[in-house]
C-alpha cells in the first residue's frame, strides 16, 4: 500500500486516481502509523511552502517523514512536497523545511522577461535520475525552484529563465517540481517506476 500523505495542501485526488489506473493500492492519510508502516509514501502538494511547513509540524508528521527517509522506504515528493524537502525557501524565509536534501528554494527571476509562475510543458535535460528519461516533456506550475547544494542530488533540470534543478533523487529519495500525475504517458510511466520499487 502507498500513502499519501494529506497535510491539507495537495493535489492528493489526482495522484491517487493515476495510482489507481497503473493498479496499485493507495490510501490517502495523516496517521503517522499508517505513512510508517507503507510500502511507499508520495508528499504531493499545491500551495505555499510556509503553511505547507506549519501543517506538517503541527500534526507531527515531520518526524513521520524524515523517518521514512532513514529507513529507505521508496519516497516521492511532487511540486511543493520536493520544495518541503529542502532547508529553506524565500517563500517563507523564517521557515524551516525539512532539510532531507541540502539547499534552497528560489523565486524565479521576473525581470527576464518569462511569465512567473512557469504554467505549462516543458523539457527535461540532462537527466541522471532512475525514474526519469531525457527529453521528456511533463507538466509544471511553480514560481520557486529549488537549488541543492550538492549537485549530485539533481536528477534532471529544466530551462526556465534559468536552468534549474527539476528532480532530485539520492538512494529511495525522490522528487519532481512538475506533476507527473499530469504529465501524460511520460508522467504515468514515472509513476509507475516509482511504484514498483514498492513492491520489491
Amino acid at each position: 500500500m502507498i500513502a499519501i500523505i494529506d497535510y491539507k495542501m495537495g493535489n492528493l485526488g489526482s495522484v491517487r486516481k493515476a495510482l489507481t489506473h497503473l493498479h496499485y493500492d493507495s490510501v490517502i492519510t495523516s496517521d503517522p502509523s499508517v505513512i510508517a508502516a507503507a510500502s511507499g509514501v508520495i508528499l504531493p502538494g499545491v500551495g505555499a511552502f510556509g503553511p505547507a511547513m506549519k501543517n506538517i509540524r503541527a500534526a507531527g508528521l515531520d518526524n513521520v517523514i524524515k523517518g521514512i527517509a532513514e529507513k529507505g522506504t521508496p519516497f516521492l515528493g511532487i511540486c511543493l512536497g520536493m520544495q518541503l524537502l529542502f532547508d529553506s525557501s524565500e517563500e517563507s524565509e523564517s521557515v524551516k523545511g525539512l532539510g532531507i536534501i541540502h539547499g534552497r528554494v528560489l523565486r524565479f527571476p521576473s525581470e527576464r522577461g518569462l511569465k512567473v509562475p512557469q504554467m505549462g510543458w516543458n523539457r527535461l535535460t540532462k537527466v541522471t535520475g532512475s525514474l526519469l528519461t531525457e527529453g521528456d516533456y511533463v507538466y509544471f506550475v511553480h514560481s520557486f525552484y529549488c537549488c541543492p547544494d550538492n549537485e549530485s542530488d539533481c536528477a534532471a533540470y529544466t530551462d526556465y529563465s534559468v536552468r534549474y534543478c527539476s528532480a532530485v533523487e539520492r538512494g529511495n529519495i525522490f522528487a519532481t517540481q512538475f506533476h507527473p500525475e499530469k504529465s501524460g504517458e511520460a508522467g504515468l510511466e514515472i509513476l509507475n517506476r516509482f511504484a514498483g520499487r514498492t513492491r520489491q
